[in-house]
């Protein structure tokens, strides 16, 4: 809002844009001082504490899927039957037992497989203009989206946050800006968030999660990342290592190497590293009575300090000023000002001892928390992955392996069976049982009346059924998890017709339908805020040429002039980058030019043959310098012969001669 200390200025003002609220600064405190605010921080994060252990059963459910995913499935507590009380592990009770804990581990086979069917079918986020005039600038803003993600490699992180969505059904990611120092730059950022340094308000019940009020991380770095992140001058740097003094100034030597003991017990306040610093970003909802203020005179619309009659007396004195310059009073730019009741998120970053290091009101224009999550199914409040379902199928598989592993060792194995009157004289049973077993072998012995000889006893062992309870429950864990043979490319029985099996196949990617789909919903509410960020972010132009030819040149051009003010939408398509769709492009293609409704060069700009590029500057220049010798253009017989190799020779012949080369005899 605009003072006004000046008849003149009353002149010459309309309104153009709108603006955001200014942020606090908060100066960093000595490690001393205690205040109120220090309290009412310890206040907030004894209310993380409690929502960080209320997700404890999330966490320990989710530790359990991991250990069953990773091949740990027999590490289960059960209480010690020989020590009333106690528990130990299922492993060490089978090998108190003289059993080996055998393990035949399909749930991994099941998520790659679920892995394999993501990655096969790429989906790749449009965005779209609510007005179809915008829709080149759509293009431009959906380039600039494809080479965000091809700097952050999104392709592998989603893929690993879907690995994480089947084992707990949490899918958590981060998005912000900030300087990757191997391309010198600054842009987009998004990192994935494990689980179990998350929290937040756990009463949530709408799968949108319009009911978050509260959303922190418990961050482990070093004391040289917090400097460089919060200090504004070498007194900040100072006060930060007075708050972390404690730590230990060494690179910290663990017999835990790339193991998940660090994640597994974790604790809120202390980090398991000695030279790791721990700090909290917490994100709260909160609201309060809000000024909005659009002044005409610049232009702006703001939450402004003013109280609505400090307004009304501005309105007054530009009421007088107006008139005494003959300015009729409809004319006058007033302030137009409303108070209502306003939300909004507030970041604190704290450290274990209350002491703040930077707050204020969201920066980022979508006016949210900076994390991506989706929480499913969120069924009456309760979460959890695909590993979970079928941990029951598991365990019975595992169990009935063991028990025909222990029929098999406790059967009879050629056991002999020796009359002791029928061992020779001078012969012990071991030197009689070692002659038996040897290679051609000879043992000589007077034979007695009752005319007995050794016997060799081999039973074989009785399955009781097991191979047929294996086989029941093989099935039924491929019936709960909806992951049928056809499915995973298995040879299908002989004489099944191939359309069965491609209907087989069709209807068993209906059984984790609802996990592609949830997933696809959660990249189309990760990629509309991350897209936010990069029209807030972007302010110069940058060239960003990753989508190839699919696009035309203009847009590879990011202006954030013309997407500033631009009302758009995110969609998730299915993706365009396959084989078979490159393939059917390439045919369609062909087939235009073989009916000469195209030329060579619009066939080259469009297809994906790897030599399309170099061969249409080639015949562009060739052209060119055809045209100026009055001549026809040609290709030259180097790409040719690159040309004529497994390429079709009817097709080529086509290619010839709408260029106007002559077949060769």
């Amino acid at each position: 809002m605009k003072i006004i200390t000046a008849k003149e200025e009353l002149k010459g003002f309309t309104n153009s844009t709108l603006g955001m609220r200014k942020q606090k600064v908060v100066p960093l405190i000595d490690v001393s001082e205690i205040s109120d605010e220090v309290n009412a921080n310890m206040q907030l994060l004894e209310d993380c504490r409690r929502y960080w252990d209320s997700l404890r059963d999330f966490r320990n459910r989710r530790l359990r899927n991991r250990k069953y995913y990773r091949g740990d499935q027999w590490s289960d507590q059960i209480e010690d039957p020989d020590n009333e009380g106690e528990y130990i592990t299922e492993e060490t009770y089978l090998k108190e037992q003289g059993k080996v804990p055998l393990k035949q581990n399909q749930i991994r086979q099941l998520v790659k497989n679920l892995i394999g069917q993501y990655r096969s079918n790429p989906s790749k986020s449009i965005v779209i203009a609510r007005a179809r005039e915008d829709a080149q600038a759509t293009e431009m803003l959906t380039n600039a989206l494809q080479a965000a993600s091809y700097v952050n490699i999104l392709p592998e992180l989603d893929a690993r946050v879907f690995e994480e969505f089947n084992l707990s059904g949490a899918i958590i990611q981060k998005i912000g800006y900030k300087y990757f120092k191997e391309r010198n730059l600054e842009d987009l950022y998004v990192e994935n968030t494990n689980p179990n340094r998350i929290f937040f308000n756990s009463d949530l019940s709408d799968i949108r999660l319009n009911d978050l009020r509260l959303i922190g991380e418990i961050i482990d770095t070093t004391v040289d990342n917090i400097v460089s992140s919060f200090a504004k001058h070498k007194g900040d740097e100072e006060k930060i290592r007075q708050l972390y003094a404690g730590l230990v100034d060494r690179t910290y030597l663990s017999d835990h190497g790339l193991d998940p003991t660090r994640l597994d017990n974790m604790d809120f306040y202390n980090p398991r590293d000695s030279n790791k610093a721990r700090l909290f970003e917490i994100w709260t909802l909160k609201g309060e009575w809000r000024v909005y203020a659009h002044d005409p005179m610049d232009g702006t619309y703001n939450i402004v300090d003013y109280t609505l009659k400090e307004i009304a007396a501005q309105n007054k004195e530009r009421i007088a000023i107006g008139e005494e310059q003959g300015i009729p009073q409809e004319e006058i730019p007033l302030i137009e000002a409303e108070e209502k009741f306003e939300q909004f998120w507030y970041v604190k970053f704290l450290t274990p001892f209350g002491h703040c290091l930077y707050e204020g009101e969201t920066p980022y224009k979508h006016e949210e928390h900076p994390y991506a999550i989706t929480l499913y199914p969120l069924l009456d409040g309760e979460v959890w992955g695909f590993v979970e379902d079928i941990i029951d199928q598991q365990r019975y598989i595992n169990r009935l392996i063991i028990q025909m592993d222990f029929i098999m060792s406790a059967s009879a194995k050629g056991v002999l069976l020796i009359p002791e009157d029928v061992i020779p004289d001078g012969m012990t049973p071991d030197d009689f049982a070692k002659e038996w077993t040897r290679f051609n072998g000879i043992i000589t012995y007077t034979p007695k009346p009752h005319g007995k000889m050794p016997e060799q006893i081999s039973a074989n062992s009785t399955g009781i059924g097991l191979n047929e309870m294996i086989a029941l429950q093989m099935n039924l864990l491929q019936n709960i998890s909806g992951i049928h043979d056809a499915i995973q490319g298995k040879s299908p029985s002989s004489g099944t017709p191939s359309s069965l099996y491609a209907q087989e196949a069709q209807y068993a990617s209906l059984n984790t339908l609802d996990y592609m789909s949830t997933f696809r919903y959660y990249k189309q509410k990760r990629d509309l805020k991350a897209l936010k960020v990069i029209v807030q972010y972007y302010n110069d132009k940058r060239y960003l040429s990753v989508n190839g030819r699919s696009i035309n040149e203009d847009s590879k051009i990011y202006d954030p002039d013309i997407v500033r003010d631009l009302d758009f939408d995110v969609v998730v398509s299915q993706g365009m980058d396959t084989p078979v769709y490159r393939q059917l492009i390439d045919e369609t293609l062909m087939k235009l030019l073989e009916g000469q409704m195209i030329d060579i060069e619009m066939f080259l700009e469009h297809t994906s043959l790897p030599f399309a590029d170099k061969l249409l500057s080639a015949i562009r220049q060739r052209k060119e310098a055809m045209m100026q010798e009055g001549g026809m253009p040609g290709i030259p017989e180097d790409l040719l012969a690159q040309i004529n190799q497994g390429t079709n020779p009817q097709a080529m012949e086509m290619a010839k001669q709408a260029i106007g080369m002559k077949s060769a005899a």
